[in-house]
């Protein structure tokens, strides 16, 4: 678990045989899919946090922890 100040990031796996999941890539404004993706806990939700294509993290939210 990562604390800085009041933010707390917990990174809980990294999944790499599981179902695709659509996101989409803010800087290159596309849509994507991808199946490498990990997920992470920040304030008591889940996110899937993915490489795009332009470089950058995507981030899509999964749900409450």
């Amino acid at each position: 678990m990562l604390s800085f100040s009041s933010l707390t990031i917990q990174k809980v796996e990294v999944n790499k045989m599981a179902d695709k999941l659509s996101f989409y890539d803010v800087k290159g404004k596309t849509k994507f899919e991808s199946d490498k993706y990990e997920i992470k806990v920040r304030k008591g939700r889940k996110f899937a946090v993915a490489d795009a294509p332009s470089g950058i993290k995507a981030w899509r939210i999964l749900g409450r922890a």
